[in-house]
């Protein structure tokens, strides 16, 4: 395995990762661009948005360059296109589809992947796609400043050096001809092919990026992709257009364009879809509105299962968590089914591990982990804290109201078997630096999948010590870490999921290194003049603009 410094690739709002703060209470991670004014545009302001899809953010991006965000992925989705892509079939099944790459193959011993590249793809510049495009976004992810995402790499023979800089070229990158290239990886990966699926490893023209040098992805004319839209202008801190990218190698859209409007207040947002000036509304950021749209707006509301799990944790490195017989209690404490009906209306489901429905390797035979206070007053005094104990909970100040309900809600219930929590809350720079050195106090997040393989779940918070101390969770056994990392290499797909749901039990039942807490459905309001909306494969907030059209 190489070095385990790559960037951590934690997508925050985006297509994976830890959710947004609406969403989960954990900041997002991102590499704040340099260059974004407070006022001013950028681009084609002139352009008539008369047809074109209305939607909104909560806040403005800070970059539309994939390689330098892990959260802002609403711009990128619509603008760029990876080798190979997610696909969701009519009865809700996922699979890795081809993208710009028509095919690949796959050597026997899973160490050699050959791609054939489509040919006539175009980028918005105008420039065909070549092999040498791919070659230059691979290294380029490897060693640019900023980068947020070069883990998605880190199988790949030699990365680790390019990204450490003591090699200059990506050794398991091998241009054959201007459609085909290899990669070599370091050793098996099962999961590679879902791994550079996700929009954080989209295809870069590498005429357009370095002639745009540090203005890519923030000045729309420089900005180029290969995908169904065309970054168009950025009014900042107000609104960013697409227009329709009508030489894209899959077809046109039939979407002229898309407004995406900075609206910070949510019931702002809330009003202007009832006033018809915004096409969809995300429901999440609005959950106390969902019964009065089910009874308004019945035929206009579309949810679709968040591949994600949200979790509460307890740092082991911190007394008394470095005690099993706590950890338990504190699974047995919380009422998990109380927190997902008051404040999300039951939309949702119990998870009782680290993978959650939906997710390939998902095991449902996971026991059980059962709401019982009794019980976790009686471990308590087993471990030797008859009276309790005195904890933190780690809250970011920027947190939804939602979010610091349900830490309220778990003060209550740790409350009601002795547990004193106390609710500290961090600004979003410093709850970050603090959960990176592995001491921040317990908190609840969600990890939403970035790709869905279980790889992306259990190596990401328990692949080795370092992953495991930046997530403040401080998991001790290594022997447990090695085989999640050995799993990996398994090229029996059900063998590895075997192996995967037995890591599962041990990590979650045995050893209590988290609270699994439940995952949820991700709710829209759509306008009736709207066709073909779906909710993202992963649950997410971003959307893909392509498949939608307008009906006046």
């Amino acid at each position: 395995m190489m070095a385990a410094s790559l960037a951590l690739s934690g997508c925050g709002g985006g297509k994976g990762g830890e959710a947004s703060k609406a969403e989960s209470g954990a900041p997002a991670e991102s590499s704040a661009a340099d260059g974004q004014g407070t006022s001013g545009s950028v681009g084609d302001t002139s352009i008539d948005t008369t047809g074109f899809l209305n939607v909104a953010l909560n806040a403005d991006i800070q970059t539309a360059d994939m390689q330098k965000t892990s959260k802002d992925y609403q711009i990128p989705i619509n603008i760029y296109d990876s080798l190979c892509e997610i696909k969701v079939a009519d009865d809700g099944t996922s699979s890795i589809q081809p993208c710009l790459a028509e095919k690949w193959e796959i050597s026997d011993d899973g160490m050699e992947y050959t791609f054939y590249l489509r040919k006539g793809v175009k980028f918005h510049n105008g420039e065909e796609l070549k092999a040498s495009d791919v070659k230059y976004t691979f290294e380029r992810m490897l060693t640019v400043q900023g980068g947020t995402n070069s883990e998605f790499l880190d199988q790949i023979k030699g990365a680790g050096a390019l990204f450490e800089g003591t090699a200059t070229e990506l050794e398991g990158f091998e241009l054959v001809d201007d459609y085909t290239f290899k990669l070599i990886l370091e050793e098996p990966y099962s999961g590679f092919l879902a791994c550079i699926s996700t929009p954080a490893v989209s295809i870069y023209n590498e005429k357009a990026t370095e002639e745009a040098g540090d203005q890519f992805g923030l000045d729309p004319a420089l900005t180029v992709g290969t995908g169904p839209f065309k970054f168009a202008s950025w009014t900042y801190n107000d609104q960013l257009v697409l227009v329709r990218n009508d030489d894209y190698f899959q077809g046109a859209s039939q979407l002229p364009g898309v407004v995406i409007k900075i609206v910070p207040d949510t019931e702002t947002q809330t009003m202007m879809f009832e006033s018809g000036q915004l096409d969809l509304l995300d429901m999440d950021y609005v959950t106390e509105q969902i019964d009065r749209f089910q009874q308004s707006y019945p035929d206009q509301l579309v949810s679709g299962p968040r591949l994600g799990t949200t979790y509460f944790t307890m740092n082991q490195k911190l007394e008394p968590f470095n005690n099993l017989q706590v950890r338990k209690a504190v699974q047995m404490a919380i009422d998990r089914q109380v927190i997902l009906d008051t404040l999300w209306g039951g939309r949702g489901q119990l998870e009782n591990g680290i993978f959650p429905h939906g997710l390939i390797g998902f095991n449902a035979n996971m026991p059980e982990i059962k709401y019982d206070p009794e019980g976790a007053k009686a471990l308590l005094a087993e471990a030797g804290y008859p009276d309790g104990f005195t904890m933190e909970i780690a809250a970011d100040m920027s947190a939804s109201d939602t979010v610091t309900m349900a830490l309220e809600i778990i003060k209550e219930q740790l409350a009601q078997v002795g547990i004193n929590a106390e609710i500290k809350n961090y600004d979003e720079s410093t709850w970050l630096e603090t959960r990176k050195s592995g001491e921040l106090g317990s908190f609840m997040s969600t990890w939403t999948a970035d790709y869905n393989d279980p790889d992306n779940f259990i190596y990401t918070f328990f692949g080795n010590g370092e992953k495991t101390t930046a997530r403040s969770l401080n998991y001790p056994d290594t022997a447990v870490m090695d085989r999640v990392a050995k799993a990996r290499t398994i090229l029996d797909n059900d063998e590895r999921m075997k192996e995967y749901n037995a890591l599962e039990e041990k990590i979650i039942s045995e050893d209590a290194a988290w609270v699994p807490m439940f995952s949820r459905l991700h709710v829209f309001a759509v306008s009736k003049r709207v066709q073909n909306f779906r909710v993202a494969w992963n649950g997410l907030s971003d959307n893909d603009f392509y498949p939608l059209s307008i009906t006046e």
